[in-house]
């Protein structure tokens, strides 16, 4: 079975934000980006919500807060 290409853009999206992807999977990703709006969008979320994140994290937030971020992590 092979996958949409926004499907496979979506398996791909969070390894690719990590740079922990082949050359090949690499180019893949770069390459459905440039070409779909829709996940180029999804990419710039994701992109943005993980600068706020690390952001919020280095500024110093209360424990229970740091704890409910860290709950909400999902391994890869």
């Amino acid at each position: 079975m092979t996958l949409d290409p926004c499907e496979k853009c979506e398996e791909l999206l969070q390894p690719y934000l990590d740079r922990d992807l082949t050359d090949a999977e690499h180019r893949e990703a770069e390459s459905h980006l440039d070409d779909c709006g829709y996940c180029r969008k999804r990419y710039r979320f994701e992109e943005s919500l993980r600068r706020y994140v690390r952001q919020a994290w280095a500024e110093g937030m209360p424990p229970e807060l740091k704890a409910k971020l860290s709950a909400l992590r999902t391994p890869l």
